[in-house]
């Protein structure tokens, strides 16, 4: 085999092994505090919920839990999610696909696929970080709107 052809089956056997993560941004700079986030009983780790409500919190959000099915209107603004698992030697997160809605439109969105990653072993991620990484990519301008306009403390 020459060494074109070896590189061209190397390059077609590297590019079966990728990860994607692909985030548009939520646009909000201001005053929605409060985000509800829709259960999605089908995620098969029961903790993905926990975790995404903990991550939020962090960042600044109150967050209401809602049951599984909510129409995304059931708030001025409301998170869904949906989740895959794998095992490949460990139990992974696969795929997370977040999405957050405005008063019943989509406006942001973040997705990270490894289901494509085949022998890269950057699939082997943990919830909280990657939910983290997705979260602060999704928000980027609220954590600076939250540092200089502190949530209203409840009287």
């Amino acid at each position: 085999m020459n060494l074109r052809s070896l590189a061209a089956v190397l390059a077609l056997t590297l590019s079966g092994c990728a990860i994607t993560q692909n985030v548009t941004p939520v646009g909000l700079t201001q005053g929605a505090h409060d985000l509800c986030l829709v259960r999605n009983s089908q995620v098969v780790q029961e903790e993905f919920h926990d975790v995404y409500l903990r991550v939020l919190e962090k960042k600044g959000f109150k967050v209401r839990s809602l049951p599984d099915n909510a129409a995304v209107t059931s708030c001025p603004l409301v998170a869904t999610y949906e989740a895959i698992y794998r095992w490949d030697l460990a139990i992974y997160l696969a795929r997370a696909d977040l999405r957050v809605f405005a008063d019943g439109k989509e406006v942001g969105r973040a997705v990270y696929d490894s289901l494509s990653g085949g022998a890269n072993m950057n699939k082997f991620i943990r919830t909280e970080p990657k939910l983290t990484e997705l979260v602060e990519q999704l928000f980027p301008k609220l954590r600076a709107y939250l540092r200089t306009h502190p949530r209203p403390q409840a009287a």
